[in-house]
């Protein structure tokens, strides 16, 4: 096969990935979904940790023997006994680590057929390619001079939020990373809240909205409240088009996007906006809607925060 060949097949591969993973994100309410991957990059931070000491010292110090019982109650044993069954297999403890975390704390997510998009949005997660970076620094260091004192799980979790650079730089990542740096993590909260709401308020208008037609009655009094301004941009009637929905995204980003710019990091917004499961969810609600309603129009369109409550719990059947 020539490498040309290989890398679009390499790149096919990876959009069909992304597209199951998509897929299955829809059969569990983001929240949940949300709070499943977060779960996942805390046990992937715990592994790593694992993994770096034990690379370096594979008769496991106190320290995270003890760490990983109070974890994973029975997984040493379960590994010895494993060894014993097994001796002439190659075997990584944190490899059996991960895969035992797997089965029993994320056994929800993979009976029920969402487990690869808990593994998706974990490794979008920064913090996730955070502690790969501090891992592949750690290990070259330690193999040329091991340290005297192991870190605690607390110091490794500490350093890993700590890092501020990726192995790869340049990249889409390697810049939101540099850009969590540069604002509170609770003020970046708040600006991706905002935001996700507000793209979720510009789909609700455009679901209930007929292309090249007068905007309906019900979203003139949401404009006026939520954005005052926006209409008094608008030349002549103001009827829905394309161009009209990308306006209402930027107006109603403008505040934050001009202060994480004047600030530098406006990346890191746009990162963790665009890859959160909410935003997604949205997206697809959106279509959703003009599927049905392109069908049969419906008697009352949904307010905004009816939409939006619709749209949060809005999943598939587990059999779709």
């Amino acid at each position: 096969m020539a490498r040309r060949d290989f890398q679009k097949l390499a790149v096919q591969l990876q959009l069909d990935t992304k597209q199951k993973a998509l897929q299955q994100a829809l059969l569990v309410p983001w929240r949940r979904l949300e709070e499943t991957a977060s779960a996942y990059v805390e046990s992937h931070v715990f592994i790593l940790w694992v993994r770096a000491i034990a690379e370096v010292k594979p008769e496991l110090p106190e320290i995270v023997v003890s760490a990983i019982e109070s974890c994973c109650p029975g997984f040493l044993h379960e590994d010895s006994r494993e060894r014993k069954q097994h001796p002439r297999q190659q075997h990584f403890l944190w490899h059996s680590l991960e895969e035992w975390i797997a089965a029993r704390k994320f056994a929800d997510a993979k009976t029920q057929g969402w487990f690869e998009a808990v593994m998706y949005y974990a490794y979008k997660d920064l913090r996730t390619e955070k502690a790969w970076a501090l891992w592949e620094r750690t290990k070259d260091a330690w193999s040329r001079r091991p340290p005297s004192i192991w870190p605690t799980l607390e110091e490794w979790t500490s350093n890993v939020i700590a890092t501020d650079r990726l192995t790869q730089s340049g990249t889409e990542k390697a810049r939101a990373v540099q850009a969590l740096q540069r604002v509170e993590a609770g003020r970046l909260g708040c600006a991706v809240a905002d935001l996700l709401e507000w793209r979720a308020f510009a789909l609700w208008v455009d679901a209930i909205s007929q292309p090249n037609r007068l905007l309906e009655d019900e979203v003139l009094p949401e404009l006026r409240t939520r954005c005052p301004g926006f209409l008094t941009t608008l030349e002549g009637a103001p009827l829905w088009q394309v161009p009209m929905f990308f306006r209402l995204v930027r107006f109603g980003d403008a505040g934050w996007r001009s202060a994480a710019r004047a600030e530098n990091w406006y990346s890191a917004l746009h990162y963790q906006v665009t890859h959160h499961p909410r935003y997604h969810r949205v997206i697809h609600y959106n279509q959703r809607c003009h599927d049905e309603w392109g069908r049969v129009h419906p008697i009352r369109f949904p307010s905004f925060p009816e939409w939006l409550s619709a749209a949060d719990e809005y999943r598939l059947p587990q059999n779709a």
